[in-house]
């Protein structure tokens, strides 16, 4: 396979990545052997994420993908981060490198980028080994990111302020109105946003039904097997994206154990809020994304951008 094949190759498994709010805020730029990501900040959402740390970490998650596909096709994924300071929006940039064999891990991560998807259901109550989470937390730290399961006390905590956190964010017109934007009822046929049923559509937006949604979440919470926080030491671009490589690099591992995933991250998004989850943390550091992990049901994926809606190639 010829290198621009490769990369195009690669991209294609990239934007299979998560992103806040399936927003896919990246865009790709072709340099012969090299790729350029960049964030698109057309696509930040800037009340529900003023400082663009969960846009970085999606790129983050978009990159990860893109090195796992050149290394299951055979090749060194040479990466350079944030390569040009005065282009703080280019934040990667991938070089296809010399040939390598590909290892069973390669191949497996590489199969579990077509299969992962995020599950907002609710989860069996089948617990999620010591092992598998020995494996999971190791997948983390190769990426620079601490991966840490919270107590029964600590999760249930954690419900109260996502609780809240859904309660106060949901009664803020601004908030409301940017989260309409990427709620994308089922019967649209749109490639971004979040898929939603008619009902759920109205339970979310609709005043009288927020405290309800709240309360499920909170339950969803306390029910599920693992509640894991990724944390890093520091808070700052560098940082975010790095834990979005360690994200993904989770969410595949776990995908090839059987697991599914979905994300808590509204509580991270108010500073007040973020403190506390930083208090449970040991040692202290800064928690970035928090995930709701079991085994879950097969869901088809959620839409996404075609190739020609994100790749440059001059």
């Amino acid at each position: 396979m010829d290198t621009r094949t490769l990369l195009r190759c690669g991209v294609a498994d990239a934007v299979l990545a998560p992103s806040t709010h399936n927003t896919q805020p990246w865009r790709f730029t072709l340099h012969g052997a090299s790729i350029d990501l960049c964030a698109d900040l057309s696509r930040h959402l800037r009340v529900i994420d003023p400082d663009a740390r969960q846009l970085v970490m999606s790129c983050g998650a978009a990159l990860y993908n893109l090195r796992v596909s050149l290394r299951a096709a055979g090749r060194e994924d040479r990466v350079r981060t944030f390569p040009h300071v005065s282009r703080p929006e280019l934040l990667a940039r991938v070089t296809v490198g010399a040939d390598r064999d590909p290892s069973d891990h390669d191949r497996a991560l590489a199969a579990a980028i077509h299969e992962r998807h995020t599950d907002r259901g609710e989860l069996a109550p089948r617990p999620v080994s010591h092992a598998i989470m020995s494996s999971l937390a190791a997948a983390a730290a190769a990426e620079g990111t601490t991966l840490t399961r919270l107590t029964p006390r600590a999760k249930q905590l954690v419900s109260e302020l996502i609780a809240f956190a859904d309660r106060r964010a949901l009664s803020t017109r601004r908030y409301r109105r940017e989260l309409a934007r990427w709620l994308v009822p089922s019967w649209r046929k749109r490639r971004d946003g979040i898929p939603i049923a008619r009902k759920e559509y109205r339970s979310l937006l609709g005043a009288r039904l927020r405290g309800a949604f709240a309360s499920l979440e909170q339950q969803r919470v306390i029910a599920s097997p693992a509640i894991v926080v990724f944390s890093t030491r520091d808070d700052e671009p560098a940082s975010w994206l790095a834990c979005g490589q360690a994200l993904q690099a989770v969410l595949l591992t776990a995908t090839s154990l059987g697991l599914t995933a979905s994300f808590l991250n509204q509580v991270l998004e108010v500073p007040d809020l973020r403190e506390r989850v930083a208090a449970l943390l040991t040692p202290r550091a800064h928690p970035q994304l928090i995930l709701r992990l079991g085994f879950g049901a097969a869901l088809p994926p959620a839409p996404r951008r075609t190739l020609g809606d994100v790749l440059d190639e001059p």
